[in-house]
């Protein structure tokens, strides 16, 4: 049997995004027609990335048809121009990059609508700032009035815009600076890792105005970045290196599984015995063969609820009612998160909230209706909603947040980075839960739901799109290989339980014949689990168990690892395109998920039970490639 490659990782035929590498001198970047990003100045990154995305009136991105492209590189300059058009032609975009090996990069942007006003969310340049190292970091701003101010770039996540009205940024990181400077237009400053960016956005236009304007007439927008600095970076973990290990003080999370309608429809036994719970979605009009169907899939797991209210119910009634139909149906709900659903969309910290029963007094409701389960706080969207609307920990037994990879970039690069911000998350939510234990919900690349839109974003393509509940990647190699790193990132968090994925649906784990994964498996007509169940499979049977802290690998590769009777068992994974080598210190042995056993793990459930081990010292991983080690 032959299947695409492509397929096999990305879940998708739909080729990665390319993107070409310019060296000017001490300058460097990648360069591609949706970005300049990965801005190094003498090998250090100082600019994440200058992107110019038109957004719709749900936020979506539009995605580009490309009229004509142009760049070339001579004597130390590169020049670039691109055309693209947006909405079947109704935006026509012209963008032209100049850069330097003095460190000058010069891009300006003109905007033409071309059957009469367009309408939109956003349109035009955006910059993102990295986060590593620059988190806490001295910022001087400058003001479109001349008045210049001195702070610095949170390090906690700050639920609003950090800064307003900005002309100019200067900043430094590892003895380089960046200096940007902006034009034609107002530009403002939000905090990315919201959303689990790995940036800060500094954007336009400001948030004061409508989020739904006109483009009426032709706009340009100008940004010139200087980049300056005599010192050489250090660099990071060198491949060569071997992987070592050393005990924390610390277990592994529980891990289970999010349910709503629709996505339970598996057989048992292709789920992980070891899965510690169930999570499941639901609202007091849900049908009795919904409410029946968890009592089934909960037998032997712990079962934690999300129950959604509409905003005609009162909580109290709402939660009574509920109460009458999970008994009928024999549920024991361990754990509740009850949240009225006008919440489940995003309010800006000073809102205007939903009018009705504020999440605090829904908490205290809850207590009352269910005193034998733990009841949580926090919201079950993005982190950005919980630090918006914070849970009052002297509530709470518990605190929880989910959070998608997709909602402002969809490309493979942005997801992966997100994997450096996940830890500042899990931080910042611990300062506001106030060491009340911490479980996440649905941790997943698609959207659940879409908390700053009417809905998620239609997906029939099967290609990577913001805000699309249906990714393809999450039933290839790179959700499983994205899911270590999740996992990585829980080091020191103290996150005692999430979820990665569901039973079956967009989110699942075993195959189920969908609209949107129907294409995927005409290739692999005998499968029946997806690579990503294999992880959810092994970290169940790691959770509660001694955690162990992983150094010595390559850059992009991810481990997670335990303390068993036996010695150590990790899961390696290389969340990047490129090939890595992992050396261990002592012999181990190992069974590698890539493409060439892509078939054998996706139709059986038991693969990594049967799968041929290796003893190896060292082993080498294809991009986006996961090592099961013993």
């Amino acid at each position: 049997m032959t299947i695409d490659r492509n397929v096999k990782i990305y879940g998708t035929s739909e080729a990665p995004e390319e993107a070409r590498s310019v060296h000017l001198g001490s300058l460097s970047f990648l360069c591609s027609t949706e970005s300049v990003r990965r801005i190094c100045w003498r090998n250090t990154e100082l600019v994440r990335a200058v992107t110019w995305p038109i957004r719709d009136e749900n936020w979506g991105t539009y995605a580009p048809e490309i009229l004509q492209e142009a760049h070339e590189e001579t004597d130390g300059i590169f020049k670039g121009s691109l055309t693209f058009s947006v909405a079947d032609g109704g935006l026509e975009c012209s963008l032209s990059i100049h850069a330097t090996s003095a460190g000058e990069l010069q891009l300006s942007l003109k905007m033409t609508p071309k059957n009469g006003a367009f309408s939109t969310n956003r349109a035009g340049f955006t910059i993102l700032h990295p986060i590593r190292g620059i988190a806490g970091a001295p910022l001087t701003v400058t003001h479109s009035d001349g008045s210049e101010e001195r702070t610095e770039f949170p390090r906690l996540i700050s639920p609003g815009q950090p800064v307003f009205d900005i002309q100019n940024l200067t900043y430094s990181l590892g003895g380089k600076t960046a200096m940007i400077a902006f034009s034609e237009e107002v530009f403002e400053m939000e905090d990315q890792r919201n959303w689990s960016d790995a940036s800060f956005k500094t954007y336009c236009v400001p948030l004061v105005h409508p989020f739904t304007y006109t483009i009426d007439g032709s706009v340009t927008q100008s940004i010139h970045i200087s980049l300056s600095g005599a010192s050489e970076a250090t660099g990071g973990e060198e491949s060569g290196t071997e992987l070592t290990v050393r005990q924390l003080e610390e277990s592994a999370p529980g891990i289970g599984l999010v349910v709503e309608p629709g996505w339970a429809d598996t057989s048992e036994n292709l789920l992980p015995g070891a899965l510690g719970h169930i999570r499941a979605r639901v609202s007091s009009a849900d049908q009795d063969d919904y409410l029946a169907q968890l009592s089934e899939l909960a037998k032997g797991r712990e079962l934690d609820l999300e129950l959604v209210l509409s905003k005609d119910d009162t909580s109290s009634v709402a939660l009574e009612r509920f109460r009458q139909k999970a008994l009928s149906a024999g549920l024991a709900p361990r754990r509740i998160v009850t949240l009225r659903d006008g919440y489940l969309a995003s309010h800006q910290p000073s809102g205007p909230w939903p009018d009705g029963p504020v999440p605090s007094e829904v908490v205290s409701a809850s207590r009352a209706v269910f005193p034998d389960a733990l009841i949580g706080g926090g919201m079950l969207t993005n982190f950005t909603e919980f630090n918006r609307c914070r849970p009052a920990p002297e509530l709470c037994d518990f605190v929880t947040h989910a959070n998608t990879a997709i909602v402002h970039a969809s490309d493979d690069l942005s997801v992966c980075e997100t994997l450096e911000t996940l830890p500042q998350i899990f931080e910042s939510a611990q300062a506001i839960g106030e060491g009340k234990p911490y479980r996440l919900g649905l941790v997943s690349i698609g959207m659940r739901s879409n908390p700053y839109g009417a809905a998620v974003a239609e997906n029939p393509e099967q290609v990577r799109r913001t805000m699309a509940r249906e990714d393809p990647r999450q039933r290839g190699l790179f959700a499983a290989a994205w899911a270590v790193g999740v996992l990585t990132a829980t080091e020191g968090k103290k996150v005692e339980a999430l979820c990665l994925a569901a039973p079956s649906g967009p989110f699942g784990i075993v195959y189920t014949p969908q609209p949107y994964s129907q294409a995927f498996y005409d290739e692999a007509p005998d499968a029946c689990v997806y690579p990503l169940h294999h992880v959810v499979k092994t970290a169940s049977a790691m959770a509660g168990n001694r955690r162990l802290s992983i150094s010595g690998l390559p850059e992009g590769v991810f481990a997670y690892g335990v303390e068993l009777a036996t010695g150590p068992r990790l899961m390696v994974a290389n969340v990047s395109p490129g090939k890595a080598t992992v050396r261990l210190k002592q012999p181990g042995q190992v069974t590698i998920l890539d493409s060439s056993t892509f078939i054998a793990a996706t139709t059986r459930a038991d693969w990594l039970d049967i799968a041929p081990r290796q003893d190896a010292m060292q082993f080498e991983l294809e991009g986006f490639a996961v090592a099961f080690v013993e």
